[in-house]
């Protein structure tokens, strides 16, 4: 089981069950364990939702909104719907930012003061359960015109962006194994909800299944009307193969799969399934043959000063029509800030304004070009900081990957430069080369930083017609 769900005690609110069950659905689809710890109390806060993985633990807080969403760290939040009309958002409460925070002091003093009771005593020390990550969750997504101004502590996912999120994400102090992540669940005094779990993987719900698990399923139905999808499973690991696709799609009575939508958990009898899959078999070895996905949402391109590219750089508008499918132009930046107090680097803004907001150094893979042969990876690297910044375009600090197992090694002698040298208040462009094709099938890459310039940092690269 990828997925196991924890609870203090089972959510009374549907939509919180709903959002639960989705999300250990699109976890159920990435390798290793996930753990989802719902509607527990800690510190004298009932916590809504935290996700652990091996490398990273997620705490937050889970909002449903149907319309944009308007809030910041300061003042109350607001719900605008179609027709304009703005409603308060947790009135009479903390805003969701605060919730987040308090949720974070709670659980983080809870695990520090249990540490001895979570990890051996050789790695008491070398695990930082201060590096929990904060997150406000809009289900079922954050609607376009939404505006949340936040800073650096907090981030605010939709619900359709979180398994994404969750799998590229990670905290270089923290690195728990399975026993260590268990410990965690039964120390707060949570218990197993199998019921979910079971759905999130998908098995047929019988006329003899519990009336909760058929409740959990009827709910799942209503959904779709709603909820927008989370991410296709070739977006996140390796398509099934065709008959294993059949088989579940059979086995669930989910046939919108077909088509490339979330599918709902149907109580149908096996007959009448039988007989559905005989009239629709046609049109599904046409489909089954194409694993779909949808991109994710790519950061907004920055604003930066015009600069001369290395040679050899391959530029969007020097690739012809006919290539035009296999290049990814997303500017995804991220933006680190070198915090003298904790002596680390934090996450900000890349077009933070204050004066604990202002990046240091914005990292931007501008640029991923995968047609013939080879694959090509432009980077920029502007450095607002007060002393020069060195860039390793090198294997041992730039790995590739893709969701099949596959890895993609750089050739050191082909980058230019070997190491990106960026002056204090300069900008400066340079290029990463694989010397082989993208493997066939492959959905997208997972690009990450192992170290230099500011530790450890991912970019997700959605790979169209490949």
């Amino acid at each position: 089981m990828t997925v196991q769900v924890w609870v203090g005690e089972k959510p009374e609110s549907a939509n919180e069950r709903r959002a639960i069950m989705l999300l250990a659905e699109g976890l159920e689809r990435l390798d290793n364990l996930y753990l989802l710890l719902a509607n527990f109390s800690v510190g004298g806060r009932t916590i809504d939702l935290v996700v652990i993985k091996q490398d990273a633990i997620f705490i937050t807080e889970l909002k449903h909104c149907n319309g944009k969403v308007f809030g910041g760290v300061n003042g109350p939040w607001f719900v605008e719907s179609g027709n304009g009309v703005q409603k308060a958002l947790n009135a009479g409460r903390k805003n969701p930012y605060n919730q987040v925070i308090s949720y974070y002091y709670g659980l983080t003093n809870f695990l520090h003061s249990q540490r001895n009771q979570i990890l051996t005593s050789a790695r008491v020390k070398e695990i930082n359960f201060r590096a929990c990550r904060r997150v406000i969750v809009i289900a079922p997504c954050i609607q376009e015109g939404s505006k949340l101004e936040l800073d650096w502590k907090v981030e605010a996912k939709g619900l359709d962006q979180l398994p994404a999120f969750l799998l590229m994400e990670r905290s270089a102090e923290i690195n728990l194994t399975e026993t260590e992540m268990l410990a965690i669940p039964k120390l707060l005094g949570c218990t197993r909800w199998k019921e979910v779990e079971e759905l999130a993987v998908g098995p047929s719900v019988s006329a003899g299944s519990a009336p909760e698990t058929v409740e959990i399923a009827k709910e799942a139905v209503e959904i779709e009307a709603v909820n927008s999808p989370l991410p296709s499973p070739a977006q996140l690991r390796q398509p099934k193969p065709i008959w294993a696709k059949f088989r579940h799609i059979v086995a669930t009575g989910i046939l919108p799969v077909v088509l490339g939508v979330k599918g709902s958990l149907s109580v149908i009898s096996g007959r009448l399934l039988l007989g559905a899959a005989v009239v629709t078999l046609g049109i599904l070895a046409a489909f089954l043959l194409i694993p779909s996905f949808a991109p994710p949402n790519l950061a907004e391109k920055p604003q930066f000063e015009a600069v001369n590219r290395p040679a050899g750089g391959v530029l969007l508008d020097e690739v012809s029509p006919n290539n035009a499918g296999c290049v990814w132009a997303g500017f995804q930046p991220v933006g680190k800030r070198w915090d003298n107090t904790a002596r680390t680097w934090i996450s900000v803004g890349v077009n933070g304004t204050g004066a604990d907001l202002i990046p240091d150094l914005v990292v931007t893979l501008e640029q991923v070009f995968y047609c013939g042969k080879q694959i090509t990876l432009t980077w920029s690297l502007q450095n607002k900081s007060k002393a020069p910044v060195r860039f390793p375009l090198q294997q041992e600090n730039v790995q590739i990957n893709d969701p099949l197992g596959n890895a993609y090694l750089i050739n050191d002698s082909l980058s230019q430069p070997s190491v990106l040298l960026v002056e204090a208040g300069k900008q400066a462009h340079g290029v990463v080369v694989v010397p082989w094709p993208v493997r066939q099938n492959a959905p997208s890459l997972l690009v990450r930083l192992k170290n230099e310039p500011f530790g450890e940092a991912s970019w997700l690269v959605a790979l169209e017609g490949n």
